[in-house]
This record gives structure tokens, C-alpha cells and sequence, in this order.
């Protein structure tokens, strides 16, 4: 197995996977309905909705650098505003991060192993951290993720229980 290989091994463990942390993303997004995604669990703190968005918009930063091109940053897209809290737009934002997935996948799966310690064209990172950065970013945000999902529950339990 090449390097590359094994990068994209731990990505899909996270995504979809049985991923040494816990529930992978997928499981724990396929569970969030829009009400819970919208929910905002403190003033000035992000929602689940947001977040995900967010966690597209950096994979497509990495998607654009291993792909060989510079990303052009629109920090107006890092964290962007929630659109209407309905079932089609949780799905279509869903839809677009799991796109989003595969595009990384794919640019990923054309670097070659010998290129992953070339600098990326944004040049701070190699080819290797901006890929491992997409893996520990998802992994950092599925936990935040999670705990919101947890005290949404935990609020909308009935008292007693």
C-alpha cells in the first residue's frame, strides 16, 4: 500500500468507515435532522449546519491545493450564513459536503506518493499535512458536532429523565 493510499484509507475511516474514534461522519450527520442542525446552543456560537458548510468550504481549499492550483480564499464562504432551516436545504447541504468528499477522494487518489512532501501551491504545507489536515479538521468538527447533538438531546428531554 503507498502512502497515498494509506492517506485515503483514514480519510474513508472517518468519513464512512469503522473509525477509531467513534460514529464517522456520515453516521453522525445521516442522524441530525434540520431543526437539530439549526439549532444555535449558545449566542455567537456556530450551529451544526454551519459548521458542516465549513467543513466544505476547507475541503474544497485542499481539494483546490492538491489539485495543484491556489484556492483563492473567500472568507465570506468559511463560515457563510445558514439558509432557510428546511428538510431540502439540510439535505442539499449535506449533498454538497459528501461532493465535496469525493472531489477531495479523487484529487487525493492522483497525487503521487513522491509528491506528497512537495509544498502545496498555497507553499505553507506539503501535499501530505494539507491532506491530513482535511482528516484531523473533520475529526476536530465531528466532535463538535457530536456534543451539540448531545445537549440538543439533553434540552428537549423531558425533566426526570
Amino acid at each position: 500500500m503507498t502512502e497515498t493510499e494509506r492517506v485515503l484509507h483514514q480519510y474513508d475511516l472517518v468519513m464512512h468507515g469503522d473509525a477509531w474514534h467513534g460514529d464517522n461522519i456520515r453516521q453522525i450527520l445521516d442522524g441530525i435532522s434540520p431543526q437539530v442542525a439549526a439549532h444555535r446552543a449558545l449566542p455567537g456560537s456556530h450551529t451544526i449546519w454551519e459548521i458542516v458548510m465549513h467543513m466544505t468550504f476547507w475541503e474544497g481549499v485542499a481539494t483546490k491545493r492538491l489539485n495543484g492550483q491556489r484556492a483563492g480564499l473567500d472568507e465570506t464562504l468559511n463560515f457563510p450564513a445558514m439558509p432557510q432551516p428546511t428538510a431540502s436545504n439540510w439535505q442539499k447541504t449535506r449533498d454538497e459536503f459528501y461532493a465535496s468528499n469525493e472531489l477531495f477522494r479523487q484529487a487525493l487518489a492522483r497525487v503521487e506518493p513522491a509528491r506528497l512532501d512537495e509544498l502545496s501551491p498555497a507553499g505553507k504545507r506539503t501535499m501530505y499535512e494539507d491532506a491530513h489536515g482535511v482528516i484531523q479538521h473533520h475529526v476536530y468538527h465531528a466532535g463538535q458536532i457530536a456534543l451539540l447533538l448531545r445537549d440538543f438531546q439533553r434540552q428537549m428531554r423531558p425533566a426526570g429523565l
